[in-house]
């Protein structure tokens, strides 16, 4: 069933939604500490020299000499009550997770699976524990007081807080602005720190802490399989366990569907999974007849491809949902600065998503399940494999498949050997010069940054992208290492999403169990025949039509990026006036470029704007701009 639905100029309506919990552990908190927490909204526990405040019932567990606060979401809670004799099945995420702490300690989390963070405080030991899930999805900021910590599921509740400075850490700023890895317990903000993602840190009343991590893949694991079938039937128990954990008992399962791999798989098991009831999926898309942004690489429209999912399971209703004006979030992001203290890397895609988070909302749901970490898993593309052969000596394998990959894209066998094989082994350093001797262009990270050249060359980030390899092609296994980092030192979304619109936007694809499945897997059921995600291919073909499993180019979002930015025009060259008069974001910031892109003629083609230009430097420097005007106080 296709619904199509149009939205314009939507309101963000009522108060800010509080997530999460946020805490102090003192022995003598000051009154202005003690009266910030208790002016939370909500229920206020104490227990020795911490006290904790959140939303309600649902965020606490207390005990005789501990307690214990969770924010977010345990998909497996009722796995895990289950799995412990006398656990009462059904109660709520923080009582299941806290009796899971107190019996296995340090091991608990490492079995947890979903978005989450939490704070346990035991009297007896003298110590409390922050902890993030997996992926860092959901986290737990915290910062030194002058005596003892204050902490926060949220940068909002933190910064709060009397006392707390809220100075920017330009070394996160410039990394930031430069797509390179930030450190993994960094913020915005250099008074305070984030428990780094599959890690519990453990502080205490005097100031001693530590940072003890609970997981972490296992790299050399490699499964072996008698048959080709066997992975592919182990991969539909763990797609189907994932999405079955995302669903979990909403009334209202809904997920979000493009026409890609990724969220196609998401709703079409959910919609297998949910028969016969009936399941919700929106597409955001372009409004009919608006030019957007193409290439022979990319689709812009991805209602086609959607469309034949949803056409393949009759309990599937179907909407798209399109806007041809700005939403608020667009014309003023300073409510997104409010919500979450800090700015959205995809600006653009913000605001254009929106109107999908409010649609969900109406439809009551509370959970949107997305295609989120795909690519880092079940649709893995294997491409990096023909360096793990070269690497390995398999000399006749890696021809075959040179040569057929070849033939696929046009290019000679030896071109596809250096290309996908060769150059990958090579350090990055030296692949840069070989760059540099073929004429060839640096990294999409460094040509289209809004960072001032200046403030790239004080951090050392062209010497950082270089030691980390980022933007620059290895083998399989320096690929999955690289992309697991990004994605656990990356800032979530999940905040401001919870906040905005009460979503919870969940990822089965990132479940710990299909991952560390994935990461065993070995390369050659991932690419074979000249195939890419070949083991996607497989997976999914008893749910996905063929056509969107036949296709090879890549969906894009906010293909009318163009038309959005010059509804902003005026807007934005009143944006690059305002940085002018701001040193900070001058020094920053590469204004003078900004500036130039905006008094040169102004494109009426996107595609000849390669997006980069336009999209990254013009309009994420002017998000970023705004954030860093907002935080000195500049934004009035």
């Amino acid at each position: 069933m296709a619904v199509s639905m149009g939205l314009s100029g939507r309101k963000i309506s009522g108060e800010l939604n509080e997530p999460g919990f946020a805490g102090l552990l003192c022995r003598h908190p000051s009154d202005d500490v003690l009266h910030r927490i208790a002016s939370y909204p909500g229920r206020r526990v104490d227990c020795g020299p911490v006290q904790l405040t959140g939303p309600g019932d649902r965020t606490f567990s207390k005990g005789e000499n501990h307690a214990f606060a969770f924010a977010g979401r345990l998909v497996n809670a009722r796995e895990l009550a289950a799995d412990r004799p006398g656990s009462a099945i059904g109660r709520h995420d923080a009582v299941t997770a806290m009796e899971r702490v107190r019996h296995d300690g340090l091991r608990a989390p490492g079995k947890f699976r979903g978005h989450f963070a939490f704070a346990h405080w035991d009297e007896a030991a003298g110590c409390l524990w922050l902890a993030s899930d997996h992926l860092g999805r959901r986290t737990v900021f915290y910062t030194r007081l002058e005596d003892g910590w204050a902490f926060a599921s949220s940068l909002r509740r933190l910064l709060a807080l009397p006392g707390v400075s809220r100075q920017l850490d330009e070394g996160f700023l410039a990394a930031a602005l430069s797509d390179v890895p930030v450190e993994p317990d960094a913020t915005w903000y250099a008074a305070v720190r984030r428990v780094p993602a599959a890690s519990v840190v453990e502080l205490h009343a005097d100031g001693k802490q530590a940072v003890r991590q609970y997981w972490c893949p296992d790299w050399g694991r490699r499964l072996a399989y008698r048959k080709d079938d066997d992975y592919v039937e182990q991969a539909r128990v763990l797609l189907d366990q994932a999405v079955a954990r995302g669903i979990g008992q909403s009334e209202t399962v809904l997920c979000q569907l493009s026409g890609g791999f990724d969220s196609g798989a998401v709703a079409a098991t959910a919609a297998r999974l949910s028969m016969p009831g009936r399941i919700h999926a929106l597409t955001v898309a372009p409004p009919h007849g608006m030019p957007v942004f193409e290439h022979p690489s990319i689709f812009g429209d991805e209602r086609p491809l959607a469309g034949t999912v949803a056409a393949m399971h009759p309990n599937m209703v179907w909407e798209t949902v399109s806007s041809a004006g700005l939403h608020p979030l667009d014309e003023n992001p300073t409510r997104l600065f409010v919500t979450c203290a800090a700015p959205a890397r995809g600006a653009l895609s913000a605001g254009w998503y929106a109107p999908l988070f409010e649609r969900a909302r109406d439809l009551g749901a509370r959970t949107i399940l997305t295609g989120g970490m795909g690519n880092v898993t079940l649709s893995w593309d294997g491409l990096c494999g023909l360096a793990s052969m070269a690497r390995r000596g398999e000399w006749g394998r890696l021809l075959r498949e040179a040569r057929r990959l070849g033939r696929q894209n046009g290019i000679s066998t030896a071109a596809a050997l250096r290309r996908y094989a060769i150059l990958p082994l090579l350090p990055p350093r030296l692949q840069a010069r070989w760059a540099e001797f073929r004429n060839g262009s640096r990294p999409e990270g460094e040509r289209f940054s809004a960072i001032h050249p200046d403030f790239a060359r004080a951090y050392r980030i062209s010497e950082r992208r270089l030691a980390l390899g980022q933007d620059y092609p290895g083998d399989t296994l320096a690929m999955q290492r690289r992309l697991l980092s990004y994605v656990q030192s990356s800032p979530s979304t999940a905040d401001w999403i919870d906040a905005l619109f009460g979503m919870d936007a969940y990822t089965p694809l990132a479940d710990a169990d299909l991952l560390e499945f994935c990461f065993a897997v070995p390369e050659e059921q991932y690419f074979r025949d000249g195939q890419t995600r070949w083991l996607a291919r497989r997976v999914l073909a008893d749910r996905l039509p063929p056509d969107l499993l036949r296709e090879t180019r890549r969906g894009f979002q906010c293909a009318e990026f163009l038309h959005r930015l010059t509804l902003q025009r005026e807007q934005m060259r009143e944006g690059i006036a305002q940085l002018e008069r701001s040193p900070l974001a001058s020094r920053i910031l590469d204004v003078d470029r900004m500036r130039r892109l905006m008094t040169g003629e102004w494109p009426t083609d996107a595609a000849s704007t390669g997006f980069g230009e336009y999209g990254a430097v013009l309009h994420r420097g002017l998000h970023y701009g705004q954030f860093i005007r907002w935080a000195e106080g500049g934004n009035q």
